[in-house]
């Protein structure tokens, strides 16, 4: 027999389905108290820390700003407005050695705008930055020179315009209260520069205008010319090249107004080595030279034709050389003074030949001449004029005639 269990009723299954229902809403419920306390528990710490905050920022009674006077780390007698016992906003220093500060104080330290006056007469205003003058001011000297412009730690730093006593005006960078950067420095005359600079001097690259027509564009150092440079001189003429100490020296090419043109060595200003002169009117000079003048070996050739190759001194053909003439004539001997003189060889262009000595360019003294056939005199020269006892002979040197000339007249004995 199959056991039987009594069923619930109708009004007991009901009951049992809201309690379900009821547990349910009440654990959701509860959650819900659970996160908002969470919540507020956040949001309760919050207000704290930012109270907290506030009142760490506030000042307490010892921190409010009053009017009182002190004496300053460096010994100064202050007096404006103090904070914690140290000036801070507005005040005035004076010191024993009669300086005197106007301006803003921060912890203590001059900081912000403020004048400051010195007892021999120089006077800063402008920027300030824990005690020193640090931003955009104006320092006067006492020498009446003015600066305008940036300041860093107490030195002249950055952009910046210097007001000379004289009327001069440089603007420009600065570092450390020298002219360091690029920069420009007008002079009262007009005449200026405008470039490089490094520890108050010219340095670097720029270009020197002497208001006179005159200027200079390249490198410098230490306030010379040093490098490469263009100086373009007043009259018109032109150097292009090596410079050193101020003046040419090294390479360099040289235009004259008139057309002339030098290339070639220069030492300490002067054309001095190797170099060509090429002149407006067609000659040309290769060869050495010495403080300007040509000086060494070398070669002029001139337009109409005419060759000097030899030595020369002090602009002149000195020393031994050889000239050949455009019409064949050659001369191979020593000159003095640009003239032929002293004992030479001349081949002429018909075939003759002389042998002998010159003086100023003329024939003077023992000589031996022959002509295209072979004809020969043997005799003397005084200026260029046959003098003295001669000889002639035939080319198989047999004797021709003999005699003596005097100043030209020829005598037969």
């Amino acid at each position: 027999m199959i056991p039987s269990f009594p069923m619930p009723t109708l009004c007991e299954s009901n009951i049992i389905k809201l309690k379900k229902a009821w547990r349910i809403r009440f654990f959701s419920y509860l959650c819900k108290v659970v996160l908002k306390i969470e919540e507020m528990k956040s949001l309760y710490i919050t207000i704290f820390i930012y109270l907290f905050s506030l009142t760490a920022t506030l000042p307490s009674a010892a921190q409010k700003v009053t009017l009182g006077s002190c004496t300053t780390r460096d010994g100064g007698e202050y007096k404006g407005e103090m904070q914690a016992g140290k000036p801070q906003g507005k005040g005035k220093t004076v010191w024993k050695n009669g300086n005197v500060y106007e301006g803003s104080y921060e912890k203590g330290k001059r900081q912000g705008y403020g004048v400051y006056r010195f007892l021999d007469g120089e006077k800063y205003e402008g920027q300030w930055f824990q005690d020193q003058q640090h931003g955009k001011g104006t320092y006067y000297f006492s020498n009446n020179n003015r600066y305008e412009g940036l300041w860093y730690r107490d030195f002249q730093h950055g952009k910046g315009t210097m007001y000379y006593y004289n009327g001069d005006v440089y603007a420009g960078d600065w570092k450390q209260d020298k002219r360091s950067g690029r920069g420009r420095y007008t002079f009262k005359s007009g005449a200026y520069y405008d470039g490089e600079w490094e520890e108050d001097k010219k340095d670097g690259k720029g270009f020197y205008d002497w208001g006179d027509g005159s200027s200079y564009e390249g490198q410098w150092k230490a306030n010379q010319r040093w490098g490469k440079g263009t100086f373009r001189y007043a009259d018109g003429d032109m150097y292009i090249g090596q410079w050193a100490n101020d003046v040419q020296h090294g390479k360099g090419i040289y235009k004259f107004q008139n057309g002339d043109v030098y290339e070639g060595d220069y030492v300490k200003g002067e054309r001095t080595g190797q170099g060509v002169f090429r002149y407006a009117n067609g000659d040309k000079y290769t060869g050495q030279f010495f403080k300007g003048d040509k000086q060494g070996h070398g070669m002029l050739v001139w337009k109409n034709g005419n060759v000097y190759n030899g030595e020369w001194s002090q602009d002149k053909p000195n020393g031994r050389g050889k000239l050949t003439m455009k019409n064949g004539d050659v001369f191979e001997g020593q000159f003095r003074n640009g003239q032929i003189h002293g004992e030479g060889i001349a081949r002429y262009s018909d075939g003759s030949k002389f042998k002998g000595h010159f003086r100023n360019g003329k024939r003077h003294g023992p000589a031996i001449e022959e002509d295209k056939d072979g004809k020969r005199f043997e005799g003397s020269y005084t200026d260029d004029r046959r003098d003295g006892r001669f000889v002639e002979k035939d080319r198989n040197g047999n004797i021709t005639a003999q005699g003596t000339y005097t100043r030209g007249r020829r005598q037969i004995e």
